[in-house]
Parts: structure tokens; sequence; C-alpha cells
């Protein structure tokens, strides 16, 4: 299984609902995706316009072929011109073995 964390920082109010429109749609899309384990989105209280999507993957493999799905529908360049900064994922490593 693969775990990830994503923040996403929004330039502004505007940035931020729209980001929210793409977070719904990936939220409904991501549900039908094969090795699809979890996907939630989360916004920090203390935080303004700054969200959190963790993901599960079944493998690495499924993980990429998520990635490819929302490069290719094109979230992530519509996502790209919302954000303050750069995204930040960290792959998160299992010590529950």
């Amino acid at each position: 299984m693969v775990t990830i964390i994503t923040k996403f920082q929004a330039k502004d109010m505007r940035s931020a609902a729209k980001l929210e429109d793409i977070f719904q749609k990936l939220i409904e899309e991501t549900l039908e995706e094969s090795g699809y384990i979890a996907y939630e989105v989360f916004t920090a209280n203390n935080i303004p316009f700054t969200y959190y999507i963790i993901e599960k993957w079944a493998s690495e493999k499924d993980l990429q072929n998520h990635a490819e799905l929302v490069a290719t529908k094109g979230y992530a360049a519509a996502a790209a011109g919302l954000l303050k900064n750069e995204l930040n994922n960290i792959i998160l490593q299992n010590l529950n073995h």
C-alpha cells in the first residue's frame, strides 16, 4: 500500500473556491479507479486557503495511473494556476510491518 499527502495553498479566496470544485470532481472520479483505497481532502482551520489530500493506493503503479489521469483530464494544469506555491507531495512509508 502507498500513502501520499499533498499540500495545496490557494492564491486567494477565488482560487480556493475553484480548487474545491476540482477536488470535488476528483473525489467522485477517484472512487472508480483501480487500486483506490482512500482519497480524502482536508482544510486547515488556522491556515487560510490551505488544503491537504491524503491518498491511499494499493500499489505505486495505481498511484502513478491516478497521477496520469489527473494530468490527462487537465486537473493538474487547472490547479497549478490557482496555487500560491508548488505542490508539496510526501509519500509515507508504513513502519507497522
